[in-house]
């Protein structure tokens, strides 16, 4: 079943690294109309009216009043066959999950995904965060007690002043919360960003190789200790609270994104977006994009997207959808990479995987595998 994307572009800040679309406007007095305006219009482009996973995301979604939300969702409702959502998620930053707030949310949302990035307090006035080291914990109880188990946190490294040390610390600090699911991600330098302009006149600089690997090992080594399963190579959980939603992205599946900035693919050959344009957006002339995938993109993508995850590509759907590329590309590269130790093969099943050890790798293995 296919996945829905709603992108909230909404921020009361704009942190120093992200290249997301987002905007500090306060202007959104039509955005939700115009969200259900472009849901009505999607119905004689997308494959199905059907969803399994939902997804709010942004810029900061938590910005949304309740209200705003429960609109939303009541009008996607009408729109849409929802009935057999499992996975409803809503991003929130720490400082906006107050009682209150979570109070009146809808009670579809059972899956909340918080920006905390680091448990350190001089490194989150760094990224320009809004909330401190203290305040995920109470987000977290409030989340619970509102009965939303299913909670997700996202942590980074390589930020300028970290060390193995104070991320260690975070570390902690995370599976200290007791969460089901933990992404952790590298920081990079985007073009256009605040942080790139900061690095570019020496203000800051960020980790080297050595020592992000030294801290993704660090990483992957404390939270498997404590019960996670890496099953993407940003992305760890608990058993059976893998992102559904964001696994579609990985595995080939269609879904429909909805909002400024947002993308769309058909599961086939077809991909769409809005351009990042509120303004535009609002008033009903948000320009758009279209591509038509080639064989060979989507052959890249297949191996691209499946080796980031924990179960890899499988070499006989390889064989059978893209028969040139594997029979010219990947059957010689990966036999390589598979007796330099890169690779791992189950024959059985076909499961061609990255060697755990060889994770921090994964950039220039894709890129042998790939047309």
């Amino acid at each position: 079943m296919a996945g829905l994307y709603i992108h909230i572009p909404f921020c009361a800040s704009r942190c120093i690294y992200c290249d997301f679309y987002s905007t500090t406007s306060r202007n959104r007095s039509h955005f939700i109309p115009r969200l259900l305006d472009e849901a009505r219009a999607s119905l004689a482009k997308f494959p199905t009216r059907t969803f399994r996973t939902v997804y709010i995301g942004g810029g900061t979604p938590s910005q949304l009043s309740p209200l705003e939300i429960n609109t939303l969702i009541n009008g996607l409702n009408e729109i849409f066959d929802l009935a057999n959502v499992d996975e409803f998620t809503l991003e929130m930053n720490p400082e906006d999950v107050t009682p209150q707030y979570v109070a009146a949310l809808p009670s579809a949302i059972n899956r909340v995904s918080m920006g905390v990035q680091s448990f350190i307090d001089r490194e989150l006035q760094l990224l320009h965060r809004r909330h401190d080291s203290r305040r995920p914990a109470e987000a977290v109880r409030i989340l619970r007690g509102k009965g939303i188990q299913n909670i997700s946190i996202d942590l980074m490294y390589g930020l300028p002043t970290q060390t193995t040390e104070s991320f260690s610390r975070s570390i902690d600090a995370a599976i200290g919360l007791e969460t089901q699911h933990i992404s952790a991600y590298n920081l990079s330098v985007e073009v256009g960003t605040p942080l790139a302009k900061m690095v570019d006149n020496g203000v800051v600089s960020v980790a080297d190789d050595e020592l992000c690997n030294e801290m993704n090992a660090l990483l992957r080594n404390k939270l498997r200790a404590a019960g996670f399963a890496q099953y993407e190579i940003s992305n760890y959980a608990r058993a059976g609270y893998e992102s559904r939603h964001n696994s579609s992205y990985w595995d080939g599946t269609p879904y429909l994104g909805l909002g400024p900035g947002a993308h769309s693919y058909d599961g086939q050959c077809q991909r769409w977006w809005n351009e990042p344009n509120l303004a535009a957006y609002l008033i009903g002339q948000c320009p758009t994009g279209q591509e038509t995938l080639s064989a060979d993109d989507r052959y890249n993508e297949r191996v691209m997207l499946g080796l980031r995850t924990a179960r890899g590509v499988n070499s006989f759907a390889l064989a059978k959808n893209h028969p040139s590329q594997y029979r010219t590309i990947f059957q010689p590269a990966s036999r390589r990479l598979i007796d330099e130790g890169l690779l791992l093969a189950d024959e059985t099943s076909g499961d061609i995987r990255i060697a755990p050890d060889a994770l921090h790798l994964a950039d220039y293995i894709i890129r042998e595998l790939m047309v």
